[in-house]
C-alpha cells in the first residue's frame, strides 16, 4: 500500500489530464515537484491545455483510452498515485450519447481500479455532485441518501456511471486498495470549452462576449455552488495526501450558492456586455424527459475537518479570471 506525505518526487498518473480540470491538476502536481503521466483519448481533452509542459522531462502525454486494459496495466505499474478523472462529461454530451457515457465511465473506471488494486496504488477517483440526484437534503452531505430519477431520463446515465465507480472503489477499499472518492461541484475557470457543452459559465461568457442573448433555462432560480478550478484541484490533492481519507468520500465544492439568473447578470456586469437575458424552457433544449435540479450545493464540513480543505476563491474573482482567459482566446 502506497500512502503519501508529499507529492514531490512522486510519479503521478492523471487520466483525463488533457481536460479542463485535469490539466489544472497537472499544473499543480508539476509545480510541486511531481512527475506526471497523462493518459487521454483527446475526445474532450485538448493537447493545447498541456502544451506548456511538453518540454518538461517530468511530464509525458500518452494518447489512449482508459478502457484499454493493456495500456493501463503498463502505466499503473510505473506510478505511485493515480488521479482518475477521465470520463464523458457535460449534459449535452451525455444526452447525445448515453450509451457511450455508460461504456467509457463504467468500463474505464473498472479498468483503472482493478489495475490499481493489483499494485495497491494510492488512487483518487473523481465523482460528481450528480450522484445526489434529486435529494432534498440541502446542502448535500456525503452520508446522505442518493435519489436518482427514472431510467427513461437519459441525464441520469452519467450519475449512474459515477455511482458505479464509487461502489467499486468502496468494495475494493476493505480489500486493501488505498482509494478516496471526491465529488466535484460545478468547477469553472480558464480552459473551459467555449462550446458551453459542459458549463453554463462558459456558455454565458461566450454569449456575453459575442453579443448574443444569455439563454437561461426556465426561471433561472436554480442554485449551484460554483467552484473555481484552483480550489477544485487543491481539494483533489488534499484527498490524495491524507491517510485518513482512504475509504472515504468528500465533497469538493464552494459553499457559495448562486442562482443561475444571478450568474448571468454578474457575467454581464463583469464583461460590460449589452446582451440581454432571455429565458428558454430546458426541455426545449434537452428533450421532453429532461429533469433539472433546483439546488445543488455542497456541505463542506467533512472536507474541512478531515482534509483541511475549504474553497477560497469567491465567485466574482473566479469569474473575472475566467472572463480574462476567454478574452485572451479571442472571444
Amino acid at each position: 500500500m502506497t500512502l503519501l506525505s508529499t507529492i514531490e518526487n512522486k510519479r503521478c498518473l492523471v487520466t483525463g489530464g488533457a481536460g479542463f480540470i485535469g490539466s489544472h491538476l497537472v499544473d499543480r502536481l508539476l509545480n510541486q515537484g511531481a512527475g506526471v503521466t497523462v493518459v487521454d483519448d483527446l475526445s474532450l481533452g485538448r493537447t493545447a491545455n498541456l502544451a506548456h509542459h511538453l518540454g518538461n522531462p517530468r511530464f509525458s502525454l500518452v494518447t489512449g483510452s482508459v478502457t484499454d486494459s493493456r495500456l493501463l496495466a503498463d502505466l499503473v505499474v510505473e506510478h505511485q498515485v493515480i488521479f482518475h478523472l477521465a470520463a464523458v462529461v457535460g449534459v449535452k454530451h451525455v444526452l447525445d450519447d448515453p450509451l457511450n457515457t455508460l461504456h467509457v465511465n463504467v468500463e474505464g473506471t473498472r479498468v483503472v481500479l482493478m489495475e490499481a488494486f493489483k499494485h495497491q496504488t494510492r488512487t483518487v477517483v473523481v465523482s460528481s455532485s450528480e450522484v445526489y440526484g434529486k435529494s432534498r437534503h440541502i446542502p448535500f452531505s456525503e452520508s446522505d441518501d442518493l435519489v436518482l430519477g427514472p431510467s427513461s431520463a437519459p441525464r441520469w446515465s452519467y450519475a449512474v456511471s459515477k455511482l458505479y465507480g464509487e461502489h467499486l472503489a468502496m468494495a475494493l477499499a476493505p480489500q486493501g486498495l488505498p482509494v478516496t472518492i471526491v465529488r466535484y461541484f460545478n468547477a469553472y475557470g480558464p480552459r473551459l470549452a467555449g462550446d458551453g457543452y459542459g458549463s453554463v459559465v462558459a456558455k454565458f461568457i461566450v454569449q456575453a462576449l459575442t453579443g448574443q442573448p444569455l439563454t437561461v433555462h426556465d426561471d433561472g432560480c436554480q442554485k449551484r455552488g460554483f467552484t473555481y478550478v484552483a480550489d477544485t484541484v487543491a481539494g483533489t490533492q488534499a484527498a490524495a495526501l491524507s491517510d485518513r481519507a482512504v475509504g472515504r468520500v468528500y465533497n469538493i465544492g464552494s459553499q457559495e450558492h448562486v442562482r443561475i439568473v444571478d450568474l448571468a447578470q454578474t457575467i454581464l456586469d463583469l464583461t460590460g456586455s449589452k446582451s440581454k437575458i432571455i429565458h428558454v424552457p430546458a426541455r426545449s433544449v434537452f428533450g421532453p424527459n429532461f429533469e433539472d435540479i433546483n439546488l445543488r450545493g455542497a456541505d463542506g464540513t467533512r472536507a474541512s475537518q478531515e482534509l483541511g480543505f475549504t474553497a477560497q476563491i469567491p465567485i466574482h474573482q473566479g469569474l473575472a479570471q475566467t472572463i480574462s482567459w476567454f478574452k485572451d482566446q479571442g472571444y
